[in-house]
């Protein structure tokens, strides 16, 4: 069995290796004949009109799309080309490419029968995982909090979140609370995909996130319960607009605040990795965790004004923004109910 499989690997090697001087073939006349004619592979940055503008059959169409960092733009394009140059020697021609990344690395679906092609498209993937995602350059999987990347040192550390403490606090200055919920695609490799805080005074900021995940890396419940309650529209933005914009937001409150989160874990280390380094100076660099069944005694009334709230609001669980007023309602209950001298002791946990 070992030296069958050796066979296969060696005759896979032998078929890529064929592939490549095809392609190296293929350019060398494309650059002495078309010159100017956007077929040639632009040294350095490719922007992404120019590949899907090369390849418009295979990516333009649809279901095929590209959903990368530049950084893996010329390895979709040397995909395509191989692809392309297959196909002017007889071979079935291809469908759309699909090019997506997930959960770190580079996800390729083709529509082909070929073996040959998958294996190019495996080839690539594997090339994927050692080169950045942002540059080019080599890399490698870097983790963080709610976040995985193939990154070079230098994008892996503007990626790195630094330190953040927040300076003194002014005799007398009252500190804001804010509630945060955010919802994401998997509970083992969380992306976010909405989030949503709410002052004590009412104001609220909620946002939905275009780009950062993708629905193939969706747990079943959140396909379920969490796609479809989606807003859209206005809300629907880019991760390098939200970030900004909710730094903005909390910066504008002009005062310390807090966050409140009843799922520390991931909510409160999904907002740091939205805001990257754009954390706000009068955030308090760690959150209040609130848990219900802390306070055995009010689970009751903190699970009723939870349902008041999103029935209220007629909103839907599962919805970061209603999470959010309804774990508010929750937290004046408990604040309501519990002595101030324990709240306070409580709050000092933290």
């Amino acid at each position: 069995m070992s030296k069958l499989s050796n066979l296969i690997e060696h005759i896979r090697r032998i078929a890529l290796a064929v592939v490549d001087l095809i392609v190296r073939f293929k350019r060398s006349t494309e650059k002495l004949f078309l010159p100017h004619e956007g077929r040639v592979k632009p040294e350095g940055d490719i922007a992404l009109d120019a590949l899907t503008a090369r390849f418009p059959r295979y990516l333009r169409a649809a279901p095929g799309h590209v959903v990368c960092g530049r950084g893996w733009y010329p390895l979709v394009w040397d995909l395509c080309t191989a692809i392309e140059a297959l196909e002017h020697l007889a071979m079935p021609k291809v469908g759309t490419v699909q090019a997506e990344e997930r959960l770190g690395g580079l996800f390729i679906k083709i529509d082909s029968p070929s073996l040959l092609v998958r294996e190019l498209a495996r080839d690539i993937e594997h090339k994927a995982a050692a080169t950045c995602e942002e540059c080019g350059a080599a890399g490698s999987l870097r983790l963080g909090h709610g976040f995985a990347k193939t990154l070079c040192p230098d994008h892996a550390k503007i990626r790195k979140r630094p330190y953040h403490k927040m300076g003194e606090l002014e005799p007398g200055q009252k500190t804001r609370l804010l509630f945060l919920d955010a919802e994401f695609t998997d509970l083992e490799y969380p992306q976010l995909i909405s989030i949503a805080l709410v002052a004590d005074s009412g104001e609220s900021f909620y946002c939905e996130l275009a780009n950062g995940w993708s629905p193939v890396g969706c747990s079943g419940f959140v396909l379920q319960n969490v796609l479809p309650l989606l807003t859209g529209g206005e809300f629907m933005q880019e991760r390098s607009y939200a970030g900004p914009r909710l730094s903005q937001w909390v910066t504008d409150f002009g005062c310390p605040v807090r966050v409140v989160s009843d799922a520390p874990r991931y909510d409160w280390v999904l907002m740091l990795d939205l805001l990257l380094e754009a954390v706000p100076v009068n955030l308090c660099p760690a959150p209040i965790t609130f848990y219900s069944d802390s306070f055995p005694e009010l689970v009751p009334l903190l699970q009723e004004a939870r349902a008041k709230s999103l029935q209220s609001s007629e909103g839907s669980q599962h919805h970061a923004l209603f999470d959010a007023q309804a774990l508010r309602e929750a937290w004046e209950v408990m604040r309501l109910n519990v002595h101030p001298a324990i709240l306070d002791q409580y709050l000092r946990q933290y």
